[in-house]
């Protein structure tokens, strides 16, 4: 039994070793075939790399020439007539801005943006847009003043959303007489391109744009809003906000509609009544003493003559 076992297990082993000795060819060829391959593969691995590398080094080389480059410092824009030279000036060498940038660089249009926004004499970049070869499409809002803020005889130049601006660069104002809004509450001075903390100013600056908007500001000759009252009391009750003329009317304007005030009369309310008056006394005011507007129906007081 045991000799028929093993007359068995050799014939299983030869049998094996004709099958592998049948099968080297094939496997010698496979290993071949698979050097190739490899071979094959990393040529063209080095290859695409090469060509990545020197289109990287080639693209390098191609923009980095001047006709790429674009400098701030020549910039340009129209300058508005309340602008200054120093405006100019500052407008292209503000602060952040490096002297040259390759319009291919990137985030380049948002570097751009972020700078001038830091900026107080720009209060909204609207976009920027390259330009092939060297050239950047901008727009902006310039900061301009609307008036002066006027408190403890010092002045200081404000926009028309509160923000303080350098008096330096501006030719304000542009013609006639500034108007000032005109404040007596304590508190701190801000710096270039930061808001008035104050309530009450911020209260005459909107009240001012609106008046500016529907032309009144010229038509009236306004020359001062007075907000040292707002919050106040005196003997008339809750006195609010008062605008001056030129020819010294006085217009008792009141609060803002949404102060919370009871039975405050809008704006256009307010100023429907101011008109009424002006159109019946005269548009400069010149011989009212004062005109309430707080009321449906304004009050109004002429200088008395002697």
């Amino acid at each position: 039994m045991k000799k028929l076992l093993k007359v068995q297990y050799d014939k299983v082993v030869d049998k094996i070793r004709a099958d592998i000795e049948t099968a080297k060819p094939y496997f010698e060829k496979m290993r071949k075939a698979s050097i190739r391959f490899l071979l094959k593969v990393a040529l063209v691995v080095v290859v695409v790399f090469s060509i990545v590398w020197l289109g990287k080094f080639g693209w390098k080389r191609l923009t980095n020439q001047d006709i790429f480059m674009v400098s701030p410092a020549t910039f340009l824009f129209e300058t508005p007539d309340w602008a200054t030279d120093a405006f100019v000036h500052e407008i292209n060498n503000i602060h952040g801005l490096k002297d040259k940038y390759n319009i291919f660089e990137k985030d380049l249009t948002k570097k751009i943006v972020d700078v001038y926004e830091s900026s107080p004499l720009i209060s909204k970049v609207n976009y920027v847009q390259r330009e092939l070869p060297n050239r950047l499409k901008m727009k902006f809002e310039l900061r301009r003043p609307v008036a002066m803020v006027k408190r403890k005889n010092k002045k200081y130049l404000v926009g028309k959303d509160c923000v303080r601006l350098p008096d330096e660069f501006y030719n304000y104002p542009e013609e006639g007489d500034p108007i000032y809004i005109i404040s007596r509450k304590s508190v701190k001075v801000p710096g270039y391109g930061e808001k008035w903390k104050d309530r009450s100013i911020e209260d005459g600056i909107i009240l001012l744009n609106y008046l500016k908007h529907n032309k009144i500001d010229k038509l009236l000759k306004i020359a001062s809003i007075d907000v040292s009252k707002i919050g106040g009391r005196h003997k008339e009750g809750k006195i609010g906000v008062e605008l001056w003329t030129k020819d010294g009317a006085k217009i008792i304007w009141g609060f803002s509609a949404s102060s919370g005030q009871v039975n405050e009369l809008s704006n256009y309310e307010k100023l429907q009544n101011l008109l009424s008056v002006a159109l019946e006394e005269g548009a400069d005011l010149e011989d009212m003493e004062y005109v309430d507007v707080r009321w449906k129906k304004p009050l109004a007081k002429r200088i008395n003559f002697r």
